[in-house]
């Protein structure tokens, strides 16, 4: 997943200062490890003091909805990650800047590099300063949940008006019950990979089963194609690549009761013998070192031939390399002897309780959400945000190019991390220390699958032992 530069400066914490923040030692995880390095994170973005003038793509704005007068004369900010659709934050931008105008609330942007929103998030809350509204990745709403400003009025009525949020949402999001953030859906994923270079190594259609693309996999490698994945400490590609394919062998962090760690199983062990093996024949072996760019620099540039993404890179190769984005196509995850998976935890924005400014927060998220806002939102991303209620399922979008088919079919298939148990700080916790993904970084490295995963397994154990 791509990550867009707009900005020179890049937010650091100390070490210390990320324990204090995070604690339990989660803090750790936020900067980008193995020397991945995303882009560089922007500058605060002030949305233009306005005018009447509409981005790009944009609609016609809504009529002003009314907010209570106290607002006047308080201000709004928001903190979240850079964009992988730029119009797409230059039109929250113009939102936000248009509903501070209408209610005389002084309003401000700011956005990251993904690697280190959690670590300034975390820091806000600790300082119970530096923010008011945040993007919230899955599973932090658990993580923060005293922190976090109840929103289930709102949450509810978009429940009830446009057909459910679907499971994953409600499981994603919700904590004890609650919506302490408002669901925003998620980014879209599927398989990217090149139709002509598959076809050189005999596949006509995209494999089915792990083990079919492996077979594939290793011919494309031969040819100087391999696959790209990344296995470092980035919040999007290594964290939902390696989530489906433990599940899709069995294995889990934890069984329903939230309390037995299933991780360590006889089944997974062998399927992780076979990506040891699949690693060297099949992968481009720096992915030990990519960050949530890496894959789509190496697909875009032709270094590669399949890899787990956004569609961001079939919009990227639309603009900027059209060969490319013909001779594209998406396909669903593999599946195992247990199924297909993906990995779909909501997205949210969570507000911060101790905040002065959660009153405005609040009204901002009622104006936004509603669909006049919310929809346009939804729309200039194309299918790269996926929406979190089913009122989206028969919207054209999913159909008008054949192509990002696979995209509309990710929610069935969707899971939380932390299932078969809950999506509870717990699980956030063992994600936000990249427990999975370093277990198949050590996998890959030390060639040894069963201390790799008995590793992780004590990992996991300390987590939801607690």
């Amino acid at each position: 997943m791509d990550n867009i530069n707009i900005g020179k400066d890049r937010l650091r914490l100390t070490r210390r200062e990320l324990l204090i923040a995070l604690g339990m030692g989660a803090a750790s995880v936020a900067v980008a490890a193995c020397g991945g390095g995303g882009a560089p994170a922007a500058a605060p973005t002030q949305a233009p003091a306005a005018s009447g003038q509409q981005t790009s793509g944009q609609q016609p704005a809504a009529a002003p909805t009314s907010a209570p007068a106290v607002l006047k004369g308080t201000s709004l900010a928001f903190l979240g990650g850079t964009y992988f659709v730029p119009d797409a934050q230059k039109l929250f931008v113009s939102q936000i800047q248009q509903w501070g105008k209408e209610n005389g609330v002084t309003v401000s942007a700011d956005f990251l590099n993904w690697p280190d929103l959690q670590a300034k998030i975390a820091a806000s809350i600790q300082a119970g300063a530096g923010g008011d509204m945040f993007h919230l990745w899955p599973g932090w709403a658990s993580l923060y949940a005293d922190n976090m400003l109840d929103v289930t009025d709102i949450a509810d009525a978009i429940d009830k008006k446009e057909g459910g949020y679907y499971e994953w949402v409600t499981k994603g999001i919700k904590v004890n019950g609650r919506y302490l953030s408002l669901p925003t859906g998620t980014t879209n994923a599927a398989i990217n990979y090149r139709i002509s270079y598959l076809k050189q190594a005999g596949a006509e259609k995209f494999p089915d089963t792990w083990e079919e693309l492996f077979t594939v996999g290793k011919k494309l490698k031969a040819m100087g194609k391999p696959i790209g994945q990344s296995l470092g400490h980035s919040t999007g590609d290594p964290v939902g690549f390696v989530y489906p394919y433990m599940w899709s062998y069995g294995a889990m962090e934890v069984a329903e009761d939230g309390k037995t760690v299933k991780f360590n199983t006889p089944e997974f062990v062998d399927a992780m013998k076979r990506f040891i093996q699949a690693w060297k024949d099949c992968y481009d072996e720096t992915g030990l070192q990519w960050d949530d760019s890496s894959n789509n620099r190496a697909f875009l540039s032709d270094q590669i031939s399949i890899t787990y993404n956004g569609s961001s890179i079939y919009e990227a190769a639309k603009k900027d390399a059209p060969k490319i984005a013909e001779d594209m196509d998406h396909a669903d995850q593999p599946r195992g002897p247990y199924g297909r998976f993906y990995q779909l935890g909501g997205h949210s924005f969570g507000i911060l309780k101790n905040s002065k400014n959660a009153s405005a927060a609040k009204e901002f998220l009622k104006w936004w959400s509603d669909p006049a806002r919310f929809d346009e939102w939804i729309h200039i991303q194309g299918v790269y945000q996926l929406p979190p209620t089913k009122r989206w399922e028969k919207d054209p979008m999913w159909t008008k190019d054949p192509k990002l088919a696979a995209f509309g079919r990710e929610s069935q298939y969707g899971r939380n991390i932390g299932y078969a148990g809950d999506l509870n700080q717990k699980a956030a916790l063992a994600q936000s220390k990249y427990i999975i993904v370093d277990v198949f970084a050590k996998a890959v490295t030390s060639g040894d699958a069963a201390g790799a995963i008995k590793w992780g397994e004590e990992q996991l154990k300390q987590i939801y032992s607690v």
